[in-house]
């Protein structure tokens, strides 16, 4: 069977974490949904149809549209692109796949019926891949190697220049729009080795991670409009990789190189991987 990540959807667990819960409302958030009345949807519905006595604000059909927009471009269309763009990059670097799924498997162990949020905690060269991922290829906002070279969005969101500014001889009037380019903050020579090559290696015993307090990677943004979705959309893409990288072999299509992969981008403010990314699963044997 041949599997083409972005046409094929692959389902995992979803973990409940007691932190996380604390800024999801009980986890009413569709990245931790149950599966059953109390998810995002079913509170959004009940908005709707049973207002609260007094309330000066109604919420309308264009409200309930642009709120689920928001959850799934940010929740889950950015958590997909950058798990493409992590297994286009291990698919390019054989060494890098063969290091972590060893790791992975012994670690984990052998036949696990499914993967737990506990087991993310034993995944530490996974981690260092995500991040090296982010870095790269950023789909819409920002992670660790994968965030670096693949950030999910170029550009952070804008924001508004609070004071006249001087910087690097241009004056930027108070009220300015303007846009940090996190994409090239990710390949910054002056900050990065080889920038443009994906060395997960790069991120052992770094201080620099993605949490917003280092300016050299900023996969999430920064200060106190940071991606609230960061931890969901830290756990869908750990949990995911982690699930097709135990289970399952990888290997490309008969007929097919490494060369033959297409890295090219595609998109604006999202940037997702142009040709869809074509990859032959086996099931693992022990």
């Amino acid at each position: 069977m041949s599997l083409r990540f972005g046409i094929v959807p692959v389902v995992c667990s979803r973990p409940k974490t007691v932190g996380t819960g604390l800024f999801t409302y009980k986890f009413k958030d569709i990245g931790f949904a149950p599966f059953d009345h109390s998810d995002i949807i079913s509170v959004m519905l009940d908005m709707i149809s049973k207002p609260t006595k007094g309330d000066s604000f109604k919420v309308t059909d264009d409200h309930l549209k642009g709120v689920m927009s928001d959850v799934f471009l940010a929740g889950v269309n950015a958590g997909a692109i950058t798990m493409i763009w992590a297994m286009t990059e291990l698919s390019r670097h054989p060494r890098v796949i063969k290091k972590l799924q060893e790791e992975i498997r012994t670690t984990l162990g052998p036949n696990k019926e499914k993967i737990t949020e506990e087991d993310l905690e034993k995944a530490e060269y996974l981690k260092l891949v995500i991040e090296e991922t982010f870095r790269l290829h950023k789909p819409f906002f920002k992670k660790k190697k994968t965030f670096r070279l693949h950030p999910p969005a170029p550009l952070s969101l804008p924001r508004l220049t609070m004071s006249d500014i001087k910087i690097q001889g241009y004056n930027i009037p108070k009220n300015t729009m303007i846009q940090i380019n996190t994409y090239a903050i990710g390949r910054d020579p002056k900050y990065w080795t080889k920038p443009d090559e994906f060395i997960p290696e790069r991120f052992v015993d770094n201080p620099i991670e993605y949490k917003g307090k280092h300016f050299e990677l900023l996969p999430f943004g920064a200060g106190r409009r940071i991606c609230p979705g960061m931890g969901t959309g830290i756990t869908i893409v750990e949990l995911g990789l982690l699930n097709l990288l135990y289970f399952f072999d990888w290997s490309l299509p008969e007929g097919m190189t490494i060369k033959d992969i297409d890295m090219e981008e595609d998109g604006a403010f999202v940037i997702a991987k142009k040709v869809p990314l074509e990859l032959v699963p086996t099931r693992h044997r022990w």
